[in-house]
C-alpha cells in the first residue's frame, strides 16, 4: 500500500504538484493529513534551505520525514506519476547511456531503462531516442489520447530517424505542442541541422521545434554563432547558462544575464535575428 506522502517544495514551478498534499516552503498553521514527509530538493544550492525546512516539519509532525532528491542524488531508477512532478508530465525512460560531462544524469540514474507507460502529454525522459523501437510505439500509442504533446527531455538530434518522424507524423501537426533538441556543443552542430532537416520536411516548424544551447558564460561570439546556427537551422534555441552541482547557485554578470535572456524569449530572438536588434535593447 503506498503511504499518504505530504511531499514539500523549497519553491513552486511550473513542474511542482498541485494536489491537496503538498506544501511549498515553510510549514502551513495546519498540516494536511499523512503518513510521512518527503522534502524534495532539486538544485543542490537549495539543499541548506532543504534541511531548515525538514528541521521545521520535524516540529510539526510526529511521522517519518525523509530528504532527498536531484540535489542528494537519491536513486531515480522508477517513476510515481503524480508524485514529485504534476501528473502530466511523465518520465517512461530513466538514464542516459551518454556520459556528456555536464550533465549529472548518468551518475544518478545509470544506464537508459525503459518503464511501464504512464498516461500524460509531457515527455520528460532524458533520452527519449535511445528507447526501443517498441517502446517507442507504445509510447505514441498512448499518445494518440493527448494533446498539446511536448518532448521536453532534450532530443538527441543524431538519434531522429524515419521511424521516429513517421511516429510524429502519423499523431498529426496539430496535436505536437513542443519538440525540444539539444545542440550543447559546436561539433553537435551538423547532426542537428540534419534531424532539423528531417523534421522540417515532415512538416514541423521553428513554431514547435525548440533547441537548448548549453553556455559556460566564457566565449560569447561562439556561443552566439551557435544560436544563430540553431535559428538558421529552423529551430527556436533558448540558450542554459550551466549550473554546476555545488552548493553555492553559479552566478553570471548582468551582461551574460542579459544576453542569455535574450535567446530563451522567442520574440526577442526573432527581432534579433531578422531585425538586427541586440540584447541591450531589451
Amino acid at each position: 500500500m503506498i503511504p499518504n506522502i505530504l511531499r514539500v517544495f523549497p519553491t513552486r514551478n511550473s513542474y511542482t504538484p498541485d494536489d491537496a498534499t503538498v506544501c511549498i516552503g515553510e510549514p502551513p498553521l495546519i498540516l494536511p493529513e499523512h503518513d510521512e514527509i518527503h522534502i524534495s530538493c532539486t538544485f543542490t544550492w537549495d539543499k541548506s534551505y532543504c534541511e531548515h525546512l525538514a528541521y521545521q516539519y520535524e516540529g510539526r509532525s510526529n511521522k517519518p520525514i525523509k530528504l532527498g532528491g536531484v540535489a542528494y542524488g537519491s536513486p531515480s531508477e522508477n517513476f510515481v506519476q503524480g508524485l514529485y512532478i504534476k501528473k502530466n508530465i511523465i518520465f517512461t525512460s530513466r538514464g542516459c547511456n551518454n556520459n556528456c560531462p555536464w550533465c549529472c544524469v548518468p551518475k544518478t540514474e545509470g544506464r537508459l531503462k525503459e518503464l511501464p507507460i504512464s498516461v500524460g502529454n509531457v515527455i520528460q525522459d532524458n533520452n527519449f531516442l535511445q528507447c526501443s523501437k517498441q517502446h517507442k510505439e507504445k509510447v505514441f500509442d498512448m499518445l494518440r489520447t493527448q494533446k498539446s504533446i511536448c518532448f521536453k527531455g532534450g532530443l538527441e538530434p543524431d538519434l531522429i530517424d524515419d521511424h521516429f518522424v513517421s511516429l510524429l507524423s502519423d499523431l498529426g501537426h496539430h496535436k505536437v505542442k513542443e519538440l525540444w533538441l539539444a545542440c550543447d556543443t559546436e561539433a553537435r552542430l551538423p547532426e542537428f541541422e540534419r534531424g532539423c532537416k528531417m523534421l522540417a520536411k515532415a512538416g514541423f516548424t521553428r513554431e514547435k521545434i525548440h533547441c537548448y544551447v548549453l553556455s559556460y558564460g566564457r566565449n560569447r561570439e561562439k556561443d552566439e554563432q551557435r544560436a544563430r546556427q540553431v535559428y538558421a537551422a529552423g529551430a527556436m534555441p533558448f540558450v542554459q547558462l550551466y549550473r554546476d552541482f555545488s552548493e553555492t547557485k553559479t552566478e553570471y554578470s548582468a551582461d551574460w544575464n542579459r544576453w542569455a535572456r535574450m535567446w530563451q524569449r522567442p520574440a526577442a530572438t526573432r527581432a534579433h535575428m531578422e531585425k538586427g536588434t541586440e540584447y541591450t535593447n531589451f
